[in-house]
């Protein structure tokens, strides 16, 4: 496989979030949606927009460079779990918050490859070695933007970014089965104690 080594900031322009003044509180009259942590999956690496995600404010001061679209990557940079997420859908006016980074690729880049390349093992630890900071750990963005990684051709990060969305359904669907497992167990223990008293 041909592929050649180049940084984070040459692949995609890394953007804050937008540092939200108080605790984004909802206004149903709100101009703008917003994007928190709480809102992503943890098996998942894929953002879609639901109703139960709706939370609206309306920002002081400019915001257009803090905008979201369809095909941007969102970037955990606080706390100890540092995923990445690909947007497929959001509403009009959506921003993220400071708790991301906004990656928004550049021509030659797949942005689901880019996606999967930041969840793996040997990134995330590269990752969780420049953390920095004792209470919430943060990526700094400088830092971030220089972190190396493989990029083969377009066609080659299209196959393996395919690859990578199978996998994950797989954990999704491995994740449902333990779970009605574990409720259809509970029911039939429930069961059996009603038939022994």
């Amino acid at each position: 496989m041909n592929t050649r080594q180049t940084r984070i900031g040459e692949c995609a322009d890394v953007l804050p979030g937008c540092a939200l003044k108080a605790y984004a509180k909802h206004d149903p009259g709100g101009s703008h949606q917003v994007i928190l942590g709480k809102h992503l999956s943890i098996l998942g690496m894929r953002y879609h927009y639901c109703p139960e995600h709706d939370l609206k404010i309306t920002p002081k001061g400019r915001v257009e460079r803090y905008l979201v679209r369809a095909g941007d990557i969102l970037f955990v940079s606080r706390g100890i779990r540092n995923q990445a997420v690909l947007v497929e859908d959001v509403p009009e006016k959506t921003i993220a918050s400071a708790t991301f980074y906004l990656l928004r690729v550049r021509d030659g880049v797949d942005a689901a490859y880019l996606t999967w390349f930041l969840n793996q093992n040997l990134v995330q630890n590269q990752i969780g070695q420049v953390r920095t900071g004792a209470g919430t750990p943060i990526v700094q963005r400088k830092v971030f933007s220089d972190i190396v990684l493989c990029l083969p051709s377009l066609e080659e990060q299209h196959r393996i970014a395919t690859l990578g969305a199978c996998m994950v359904k797989e954990r999704l669907l491995q994740q449902t089965l333990i779970d009605r497992t574990a409720q259809l167990h509970s029911l039939l223990g429930q069961a059996l104690i009603c038939d022994l008293i």
